[in-house]
């Protein structure tokens, strides 16, 4: 695609035009009744994507048609105004009708330039010209179709639920905050562009601006640091994963944390919880813990000095139904909680360490392990409390003090005759004040709430249910707290 400068734009028909990139910026709107350039571009925009217009520079009733039409088709409020949302929206259609040519495919996936990669696909004559398969070729392609898939594909990934369904935590207002210093500008300039036109992703970016999210702090850095440095090569030869995918995946579920599974048939609820819990707390850091794992050097180190790891049979995709980032992410997790041991090493495929699987129960991270790990990655000092040592009620006032303080906390249930970590979210009170229930979260992203512990789901799903009070002060084994 095109570019002009740090503009957020990849076509260039907008992004040339001043007016356009202070729209994406988010310090213009163009609405009817406007004129100049900027509408002309608009509407050169709108007619090559197949809007019969006159270019006129005049914003009137077909050009506002039009506008509310493309609004309509990617979702967004039909006020018939040209915001950030809207030219990005544009922008991203502008883009999809440049066909990439098989070297800049190549070089996307690979972060090479066109020129590398076209040099990749070039032979000599002598290998060029391959005579017919031989027998032993064909002998052994025949069996080709029982071979199981080098690299699986990669998991659907829908915003479920839509990023605006939160019953707990209340969304920030997205009441204009005004335009990004040019700084902070530049850098979202850069962030955008690193998308290629991921419209999901693009979404999930301009709903964090919208709500202020990226006006202040380190997260915007984060991203753009993400946006500008090549991703471990192994990610495209072992796990198929186009680096765009890393910065697309980690800015939605910054966005929408809820998208945060465990996985299927493994047992890494932990480290599951774990996630969740930093993106709920502090995304900034998990953007840069994720960013120093999927480097080449694959390593990152934390808060507290310790270095965390991305073991290598994290990269391969899995039949965990997982999407990329949870899978390399939790496996680093659990790799960084099992060395804690001194003995094992955690093995994604087959989800053991050897010495935790044989433990039994569903949970790989005792306790102890859990809270060394948790402060590590979030900083601070915490500790565990358990039903070991105390009442299950004084641990569960633990947890209503720390979840009426606005913290998440990490909880290990008894569950189905083993153990399962939750992200413990609100505590709701009666009318004397008292706490009645408390909203937790499982890891797995679903949760039928059937069986022991009694709980019963909220509407937005995603593994949030409720559970009475008195259930959790029955059933809980464990909490990390802060203090």
């Amino acid at each position: 695609m095109g570019d002009s400068g740090n503009t957020g734009l990849g076509a260039p028909e907008l992004a040339s035009n001043e007016v356009l990139r202070a729209v994406a910026a988010g310090a213009a709107t163009l609405a009817q009744g406007a004129h100049g350039d900027g509408v002309r571009a608009l509407q050169e925009a709108l007619g090559a994507l197949g809007d019969a217009m006159k270019a006129d520079g005049s914003f009137g009733p077909k050009t506002h048609a039009a506008i509310v039409a493309l609004q309509a088709a990617e979702g967004l409020p039909q006020t018939g105004i040209v915001d950030a949302a809207t030219i990005a929206a544009l922008d991203r259609r502008m883009a999809a009708r440049r066909a990439p040519s098989l070297e800049e495919a190549m070089a996307r996936a690979a972060g090479l330039s066109p020129e590398e990669a076209a040099a990749l696909g070039r032979k000599p004559s002598a290998v060029q010209a391959v005579a017919a398969a031989s027998r032993t070729d064909q002998g052994y392609f025949t069996d080709a179709s029982r071979l199981p898939r080098v690299v699986p594909g990669a998991e659907p990934d829908p915003d479920t639920p839509p990023p605006a369904v939160d019953s707990v935590d209340e969304r920030p207002a997205t009441a204009a905050a005004g335009a990004l210093a040019a700084d902070r500008s530049a850098r979202l300039d850069e962030v955008r562009r690193a998308l290629r036109g991921d419209a999901r992703a693009l979404a999930a970016l301009d709903r964090l601006l919208a709500a202020g999210r990226l006006h202040a702090g380190a997260l915007l850095p984060n991203l753009a640091t993400m946006a500008g440095v090549r991703r471990d090569g192994r990610l495209v030869l072992e796990g198929g994963i186009d680096p765009h995918l890393v910065l697309a995946q980690a800015i939605r579920h910054v966005d929408n944390p809820l998208r945060v599974k465990q996985g299927a048939r493994h047992g890494t609820c932990g480290a599951g919880t774990m996630e969740y819990v930093l993106l709920r707390a502090d995304p900034a850091e998990f953007t840069r813990i994720l960013d120093g794992i999927t480097r080449e050097a694959g390593e990152v180190t934390l808060r507290s000095g310790r270095v965390l790891r991305m073991p290598r049979n994290a990269i391969s995709r899995d039949a965990s139904g997982r999407i990329d980032i949870d899978r390399m992410f939790q496996s680093a997790l659990m790799n960084h909680a099992t060395l804690m041991s001194w003995i094992f090493d955690y093995d994604n495929p087959e989800d053991n360490d050897s010495f935790w699987a044989a433990l039994g129960g569903d949970s790989r991270v005792p306790l102890g392990n859990f809270t060394s790990l948790f402060q590590d990655i979030m900083g601070g000092s915490y500790t565990s409390v358990s039903a070991l040592l105390r009442s299950g009620a004084s641990v569960a006032e633990d947890v209503a003090g720390a979840l009426g303080r606005g913290e998440k906390v990490p909880v290990l249930l008894k569950w189905e005759g083993g153990y399962h970590w939750v992200a413990g979210e609100k505590i709701e009170r009666g009318a004397d004040g008292s706490p009645a229930s408390v909203i937790l979260r499982n890891p797995a992203g679903a949760d039928s709430c059937q069986g022991v512990p009694p709980r019963a789901p909220l509407p937005e799903g995603c593994g949030r249910f409720r559970m009475k009070y008195a259930d959790l002060a029955a059933h809980i084994h464990g909490a990390t707290i802060r203090g």
